[in-house]
């Protein structure tokens, strides 16, 4: 919990500090034209205000936020080198392509330590039949520390992890202390689930490598707070049951996440600093996923 709340800490930081050294400019109303990878665009400004961050410039007008990267602080000399990106949703999206905000889809699953896939004979009616992890990101910031090359990275985002029991007919429910268990022999089950939906907040390094900054390492920290969870039952007749219930799980928890791969396609590893449940109120396991991700791509 202690590293979450430095990790947020350290976000809205960078944030701020974007926002201190910005630097404003206000232009009365213009329309401009130019030529971008042999298509014309127009774009129209009414009295818009102009923040340079470094390469990169903000515009906002009566149309909304524009984030465009330049190739300098001077928006009209160097327009038709611009790469123009409108965000209506983020107010935050410094756009460069990183894999910050990738999305990752893969297995997942725990073990008893950190790094481990083995669980204890006193965890294991939490064996698992097989897993499946879902993420995205939702408004990537980006702070170039050697220009294309090296990028320090954060992110807001929603990560899923669906664990499908080895024993179909488990029950997991809240007792009064802890986590407790138990087996419904007189139904017949086919699947027995828990889930657990995640707001995850990375904060990564990554490293862009070959002439055209084809091939990227990435490696940091993510922090995940838990938004939901429930367990899910289904009977060979189809009959489905879901329970919402945080089962003692942790609110907040924190992985070490890498990426490797080559232009927009890669693979993954996540591997959890916290246990899944808090301390003496399940089994003590640490989930880990691996798996495809894609994102970056130009």
């Amino acid at each position: 919990m202690k590293m979450t709340v430095k990790i947020s800490m350290i976000c809205a930081a960078l944030m701020a500090a974007t926002s201190v050294f910005a630097e404003p400019y206000t232009a009365d109303s213009t329309i401009a034209d130019a030529k971008i990878n042999d298509k014309q665009i127009k774009t129209h400004t009414d009295s818009a205000s102009h923040f340079y961050f470094g390469r990169r410039e903000v515009i906002v007008d009566n149309s909304g936020i524009h984030f465009v990267k330049t190739h300098s602080s001077n928006f009209d000399d160097d327009f038709e080198d611009n790469y123009y990106h409108k965000y209506g949703f983020s107010w935050f999206n410094m756009y460069e392509d990183t894999h910050v905000d990738a999305f990752d889809f893969g297995m997942t699953g725990y073990g008893s330590k950190i790094f481990s896939t083995n669980i204890v004979d006193s965890a294991s009616f939490m064996e698992l039949n097989r897993g499946f992890h879902i993420a995205f990101g939702l408004c990537e910031t980006t702070l170039p520390i050697v220009e294309n090359k090296l990028y320090l990275g954060t992110d807001i985002g929603l990560k899923f992890d669906i664990y499908s029991f080895s024993n179909n007919d488990m029950i997991l429910s809240k007792g009064p202390t802890r986590l407790v268990y138990s087996h419904d022999t007189a139904t017949s089950y086919s699947k027995s689930k828990l889930r657990c939906t995640y707001l995850t907040v990375p904060l990564v390094m990554e490293w862009q490598l070959g002439d055209d900054d084809d091939f990227y390492i990435l490696a940091g920290v993510e922090g995940n707070l838990r938004i939901g969870s429930s367990t899910k039952t289904k009977t060979t007749s189809g009959y489905k049951e879901k329970h919402r219930n945080d089962l003692y799980i942790n609110r907040f928890n924190y992985n070490l996440v890498a990426r490797v791969g080559i232009k927009g396609v890669g693979v993954f590893v996540k591997a959890n600093m916290s246990p899944l449940f808090r301390d003496g109120k399940g089994p003590e396991l640490y989930p880990f996923s691996a798996g495809i991700s894609l994102g970056g791509f130009d």
